[in-house]
C-alpha cells in the first residue's frame, strides 16, 4: 500500500469502497476524453477500472492514487504518473478532481506530493504535463508547481479517435 500526504490532502490506493465516488466524473468529457475512467457509471465499470489502476501499479506502468479528503477518507480525484522510460527517468503527470473539488487547490497540491515523491522515490530527472490549450485551471496548476512551460506540441495527444494539440511543460526537481 502506497499512502502520501500534504497539509490538505491524503495520496492512497484507490479502493473497491471508493466506486461510487467515481459517478460524478463518470461521463464527464474533461475526465474521461483523456482518461480510462468508464463513460457511463456501473458498478461493474468503475471497479473494474479501479482494479486496472492496481494492475498497472504492479506492473509497473503506472502509479496511479486516490486523492482523498483525509477529514472524510473520501475519494475526490485521481493523480497519477504514467508512461515511464527508465532510460531517461522521466515519466508523465496526469490528474482529475470531482466537480466540486476542482478550482481549491487540490490539484496543485496533489500534484506536488506525487512528483516530490516522483523525484525522491523514483529518482525522475523530469515530469511531463501535457495540457489543452484552452485548459487554463491546468496551466495554473502546471505554473504552481514551477514547471517550465515547453510550447505547443502539434497533434501530441491520440484517445478516442481523435488527435489533440498539447501544450507541454516540464518539470525537474530543482
Amino acid at each position: 500500500m502506497l499512502s502520501l500526504e500534504g497539509p490538505r490532502v491524503a495520496l492512497r490506493d484507490w479502493r473497491d469502497e471508493d466506486a461510487s465516488s467515481l459517478e460524478p466524473v463518470c461521463g464527464d468529457p474533461e475526465v474521461c476524453t483523456f482518461t480510462s475512467v468508464p463513460w457511463t457509471y456501473t458498478e461493474s465499470a468503475v471497479r473494474e477500472w479501479i482494479d486496472r489502476q492496481r494492475v498497472r501499479r504492479a506492473d509497473g506502468s503506472a502509479v496511479a492514487l486516490a486523492i482523498a479528503d483525509p477529514a472524510l477518507d473520501r475519494a475526490i480525484g485521481n493523480v497519477n504518473l504514467v508512461r515511464f522510460d527508465e532510460a531517461a527517468r522521466t515519466a508523465a503527470l496526469g490528474y482529475w478532481l470531482l466537480p466540486a473539488a476542482r478550482g481549491q487547490g487540490f490539484a496543485t497540491e496533489a500534484s506536488r506530493v506525487l512528483c516530490d515523491w516522483g523525484f525522491a522515490k523514483l529518482n525522475l530527472t523530469s515530469i511531463e504535463l501535457a495540457i489543452l490549450p484552452e485548459n487554463a485551471p491546468s496551466h495554473r496548476v502546471a505554473e504552481k508547481l514551477g514547471a517550465a512551460r515547453q510550447g505547443l506540441r502539434r497533434d501530441s495527444h491520440h484517445a478516442q479517435g481523435k488527435t489533440w494539440d498539447m501544450m507541454i511543460y516540464t518539470l525537474t526537481p530543482d
